[in-house]
């Protein structure tokens, strides 16, 4: 190796762990959007997307709604969370916060405890709810456990019974904080009835003396109202990926025969693909996080979907049926039908993310017992291209609900669970999809679901190998951590977009 290109490497290195440490820091640099004061602890908050349960806001005036290019499965909930959030919705029945706490320059700081303070009681909202279903993971909540390196767990603080101006009892809460420097911790805020304002007060330890210092939004108290009507089903609720939701869009399919069922893509963990009519930057959307493991790719991915592009290469078709748990003796019948086909693929742009050391055009793993299911077959000799065909997802298969969700944790609402997946691998052109499903019960009942992407077919392109070069872009997600090696070159752009 020539010593100029040794000099590069190792610049380049130094640059990605920089980014790394940076990265996993996000949280903190984000939060902290005040200017530090020249002496004293200060503090300041955010609301998260929190993974302990489902997330639900209310808007807060009357006839707004949230843009339709947010309600798309592919999208996830990170955007619809982010535009609700400046759009000042109301959290109901929780909220999970991160709050950074700086030092002064001089001297180090201690957190030891923590409380909620009720504010004055505010009007219940009146916009239109929006939620997030399934399994909800906001990834700064992996960078506090990064930074701490170890899981971090929110407190949790209860606005119930609490008079206005009226404090919680503290809760310990110790957080150093360096001299200089900014720790990030957690607290969940709940309530069952109060409709009100509230913030955070910390016991922060500074010089030999105990100062309260105020966690707030920007000078401004948070909110949050009373739970609401769920917008999820239980059937929505145990998918493995996020699922955006909004009140306007109507409330979910009510279930039959106390039967509920959900259906959604989910793209292979280690690669990500996605086409568009018109050629796209998404390294701009992406920038530095695509140094963050887990995150560049899912950016590359939302990026060209929320600008109208559409999910590509192999999915998981991912089908979730719920009923009240000890639920024996059913049958189900699913099927994947063809709604649309699109043959002009050989004209879009394609884009490829994934892991390093992975190509992003290796086809998705199967699992044993899943099936692969090719919408392409249904094109064959067919007039009209094969619309309103079907291939099989499940054919009398017997089951039983299990008396927990998928993930093993009893329901809080007392039902079970069953589900089943497989793999949709398209080809030459881009199809659009529905779910059909038909559950026989014990007691000669029936129920019949045709399940889509908020009203529209699930759409899926081919898998970018099957694309012209020209118009392929590809990107890598290095690895990250100590002793590992990056990947020099992140981008490469064959094509002239």
């Amino acid at each position: 190796m020539t010593p100029g290109r040794a000099r590069a490497r190792r610049r380049s290195t130094v640059i990605m762990a920089v980014l790394v440490l940076a990265l996993c820091s996000a949280l903190t640099v984000t939060l902290l959007r005040s200017p530090a004061p020249a002496t004293g602890p200060f503090a300041t908050g955010a609301p998260l997307l929190g993974n302990e349960e489902s997330w639900v806001a209310t808007l807060p005036e009357p006839g707004r709604r949230p843009p339709a290019e947010l309600m798309r499965d592919a999208l996830g909930c990170v955007p619809l969370f982010q535009w609700a959030t400046g759009a000042r919705a109301v959290p109901r029945g929780q909220v999970t916060l991160a709050y950074s706490v700086g030092a002064s320059p001089s001297r180090a700081a201690l957190v030891r405890g923590i409380r909620v303070v009720k504010g004055p009681d505010v009007p219940l909202p009146h916009g239109d709810d929006v939620a997030c279903a399934g399994q909800v993971v906001d990834e700064r909540l992996a960078a506090v456990a990064t930074a701490r390196g170890k899981p971090v767990q929110p407190v949790r603080l209860s606005l119930d019974g609490l008079a206005p101006g009226e404090a919680g009892s503290r809760q310990e809460a110790p957080l150093p904080v360096r001299a200089g420097g900014t720790a990030t911790g957690l607290v969940t805020i709940t309530t069952a009835a109060c409709s009100c304002a509230w913030w955070v007060e910390l016991d922060v330890e500074e010089n030999g003396g105990l100062v309260t210092v105020r966690v707030d939004d920007d000078g401004r108290p948070f909110t949050l109202a009373p739970p609401t009507t769920p917008l999820a089903t239980s059937a929505d609720q145990e998918l493995m990926a996020q699922r955006p939701l909004s009140r306007a869009a109507g409330d979910p399919q009510p279930p039959q025969a106390g039967i509920s069922a959900a259906a959604t893509l989910v793209p292979a963990s280690e690669s990500r693909q996605a086409e568009s009519d018109v050629p796209l930057d998404p390294a701009a959307a992406v920038g530095g996080e695509a140094r963050l493991g887990r995150v560049g790719c899912r950016r590359m991915y939302e990026s060209v979907v929320r600008a109208g592009g559409v999910p590509a290469g192999d999915h998981k078709i991912q089908l979730v049926v719920t009923a009240p748990a000890g639920l024996e003796g059913a049958v189900l019948d699913a099927r994947v039908r063809l709604a649309t086909v699109r043959l002009d693929a050989e004209q879009r742009y394609r884009y490829a993310c994934s892991r390093a050391g992975v190509n992003p055009h290796t086809h998705a793993a199967r699992q044993a017992g899943t099936p692969e299911l090719s919408p392409h077959t249904l094109m064959r000799g067919h007039p009209g291209q094969g619309v309103g065909l079907s291939v099989p997802l499940a054919t009398d298969e017997p089951f039983s609900f299990r008396p927990t969700g998928l993930n093993g944790v009893p329901r809080p609402d007392g039902r079970g669970a069953y589900g089943t997946a497989g793999v949709i691998v398209p080809q030459v052109a881009t199809f659009g999809l529905t779910v059909e499903v038909t559950v026989h019960l014990p007691t000669g009942e029936r129920a019949d679901f045709t399940l889509t992407d908020h009203g529209e077919p699930f759409l899926l392109g081919p898998a970018t190998d099957m694309m012209t070069p020209a118009h392929r872009e590809q990107y890598h997600e290095p690895n990250s951590g100590p002793g590992v090696h990056y990947n020099e070159e992140l981008i490469s752009r064959p094509h002239p977009g």
